[in-house]
């Protein structure tokens, strides 16, 4: 029965972050699945799904991750999923979209935008967001990823996210996610 893992580690960005992390986790048999990395700010962060090998004790590689965080400084945690968790046969709930906003930067954007997202069922699957352009002339950017339930009509949330637009005086556009092309 395979056992899964998802791994998460935040701390001071240097390079080597991955290969140190990864490296344990390649001599200890683990098979890594997902992954999402970033850094903000000089903090790096990850979160990655790992599929343990059959006859290695989780507590063996919790040992020897702990000699990565402690030598790179960095915040670690080790959480099991259940196999349901860690299914990768999960249908989409919606159609996919992505939405974009731009604008001055000020508090109250995130919020705006994901409490209109949550009162619809809009499940958020991906988030970014950046601050650019000078001191004097910030210009905030979000991008999302998200799933629109079917029971949910698009115009509806293009109404209230044009209200919102008018609101927060940001530029706010919503599109259909095109499939990958491979």
């Amino acid at each position: 029965m395979n056992r899964f893992v998802i791994i998460t580690a935040a701390g001071p960005d240097r390079p080597g972050i991955i290969a140190r992390i990864t490296q344990v986790l390649y001599r200890t048999g683990c098979n890594i699945e997902d992954t999402s990395m970033t850094l903000l700010r000089g903090e790096f962060s990850m979160i990655l799904i790992v599929r343990l090998p059959q006859k290695q004790s989780l507590n063996e590689i919790k040992r020897r991750l702990k000699k990565v965080q402690t030598a790179l400084g960095l915040s670690l945690l080790l959480k099991p999923l259940s196999a349901n968790e860690a299914r990768r046969d999960q249908q989409p709930l919606g159609r996919s979209f992505i939405l974009s906003v731009y604008g001055a930067d000020k508090p109250g954007i995130v919020y705006g935008v994901t409490r209109l997202m949550a009162a619809h069922g809009i499940n958020i699957t991906d988030m970014n967001t950046r601050v650019i352009g000078p001191r004097n002339e910030p210009v905030y950017i979000m991008i999302l990823e998200m799933e629109i339930p079917k029971k949910v009509k698009v115009q509806t949330i293009k109404t209230k996210l044009n209200k919102l637009k008018k609101a927060v005086n940001v530029d706010i556009t919503l599109h259909p996610a095109e499939p990958a092309q491979l």
